[in-house]
C-alpha cells in the first residue's frame, strides 16, 4: 500500500475509520467467491446434517478415505 494512502487512513476520525471498515467488509462479502448452492444441494446438505444429528455416533469417512475412493473411481 502506498505510504500517502496509509497516512490519510491514519488521519481519519474514529467514525470515518469505522465507516470505511464497514464498507470494506460489505464489499468483501459481495465479492465472495463462495459458490451459490442450488435448492437440491441445499436440501441434500440439510438432510445429511439432520442424519448426523440423529445418529451422532455413526462412524464417518475421513478425508483420506474419501480421497482414495474418489481417485479409485476416476481410474
Amino acid at each position: 500500500m502506498k505510504a500517502h494512502i496509509v497516512e490519510e487512513l491514519i488521519d481519519l476520525s474514529p467514525a470515518e475509520k469505522r465507516e470505511l471498515g464497514e464498507a470494506l467488509i460489505a464489499s468483501a462479502e459481495s465479492e465472495s467467491s463462495a459458490p451459490t448452492l442450488t435448492d437440491a444441494q441445499r436440501a441434500e446438505l440439510r438432510a445429511r446434517l439432520a442424519h448426523h444429528r440423529a445418529q451422532p455416533n455413526e462412524p464417518g469417512v475421513t478425508f483420506q478415505e474419501l480421497k482414495a475412493r474418489l481417485l479409485a473411481s476416476a481410474a
